[in-house]
């Protein structure tokens, strides 16, 4: 796939080949919002799966709506990884919630990791496609 780049409310997305799909997330995520960021996901991921890094250093906060309508539609399989960037304790549960909902009812789930810049999480990727290369 090629470069590309979406603006979706106040958020912005780019796609990073072969496999990275970069989100910075500003202000509130709402119900619209949440619904184009899982378009953008399936579309991706019926491709290839993918490395989700989502900024969350200016994040406020989640739309409930938005929050419900991701942990029904999301699919674990569009995805390789996925690393947050600056997220806060409330972020944190809330992702880990979503991972174990899904869990719960017995559909994949990937690990999520949580780090504080974007270089640790280049670092990150690299070193889980290296891992997830030698599994192939």
């Amino acid at each position: 796939m090629q470069p590309r780049d979406w603006n979706i409310g106040t958020h912005h997305a780019w796609f990073e080949p072969p496999d990275e799909l970069w989100m910075k997330v500003r202000g509130t995520t709402t119900l619209e919002d949440a619904i184009r960021i899982l378009e953008l996901y399936r579309e991706l991921g019926s491709k290839q799966p993918f490395f989700a890094v989502t900024d969350l250093s200016e994040a406020t906060s989640v739309d409930l709506k938005a929050r419900d309508h991701v942990s029904w539609n999301l699919r674990m399989e569009w995805f390789r990884g996925s690393i947050y960037i600056g997220a806060g304790l409330m972020q944190r549960a809330v992702a880990n919630s979503m991972t174990f909902l899904h869990s719960v009812v017995g559909q994949p789930v990937i690990t999520q990791h949580f780090v504080t810049t974007e270089d640790e999480a280049r670092a990150l990727i690299a070193h889980e496609r290296s891992l997830l290369d030698k599994s192939l």
